[in-house]
């Protein structure tokens, strides 16, 4: 009887693990963005990260013009946070303000990031890149990363590099637009930012990743893979 519950025992524990094992061969990484229609230009950076790794699924709280005091007094941002279950937490400040109003930006940054600390999960800086109607007030590429590595070290966050992507991919083909004049992304900028926060949340390289951006040709979806991983130090 003894051998008969034994023999029960391991065909039931052994069963078990199959079943586990079949239905977790890879848990999946939830990544929240806050931003505003930098974030949400071509359907999204979310979605453009989904696309390029199926283990990741992703929330977005993004309103146009709102910078991260705007998120915070509104409230949403911070339901969506309290929620729980967030491995990382993208914030994407107006794409001015860490150069124009430095304060806000820092003062809104460390008050998020207590707040994703405290919900458990990593907060990533999303640093945006130059935008050609406001270089003459300082909003150019060393100033935002500046800013943005600069409160990066401080909270001791992940820094998305996008914008030093961009400076590098406009240096080495300035015939490919990656914003408009406004900044706002082109199918190709959008795509270039997901792939580095594809390197910056999963550490892996987003070379070779079989996913091309939407409407982009496989040379183009290579060559921007590789600016991407240049930057990041693959």
């Amino acid at each position: 009887m003894r051998a008969r519950l034994t023999l029960w025992r391991v065909f039931i524990t052994g069963a078990f693990l199959l079943a586990s094992t079949a239905c977790g061969t890879h848990s999946e990484t939830r990544v929240l963005f806050i931003g505003n229609s930098y974030t949400s230009f071509n359907g999204g950076l979310d979605k453009g990260l989904e696309a390029l790794s199926s283990s990741i699924e992703t929330g977005r709280v993004a309103a146009d013009g709102y910078t991260l005091e705007d998120h915070w007094n509104d409230g949403k941002a911070l339901r969506r946070i309290r929620e729980g279950g967030w491995g990382y937490v993208v914030l994407q400040e107006q794409s001015q303000l860490p150069v124009i109003g430095r304060d806000s930006f820092f003062g809104f940054t460390r008050q998020f990031d207590a707040e994703i600390r405290e919900a458990g999960a990593t907060t990533v800086l999303l640093m945006t890149w130059e935008r050609p109607d406001s270089i003459s007030a300082g909003v150019n590429t060393a100033n935002l990363a500046s800013a943005y590595n600069s409160v990066g070290t401080e909270l001791g966050a992940l820094v998305a590099p996008v914008g030093l992507a961009f400076a590098r991919s406009l240096h080495e083909r300035p015939d490919l637009a990656l914003y408009s004049s406004d900044g706002h992304p082109t199918r190709e900028g959008s795509y270039l930012a997901a792939c580095v926060l594809y390197g910056t949340i999963s550490r892996e390289t987003p070379v070779g990743n079989r996913h091309s951006g939407k409407g982009l040709t496989a040379e183009t979806s290579a060559y921007l893979q590789q600016i991407a991983a240049a930057v990041l130090g693959f």
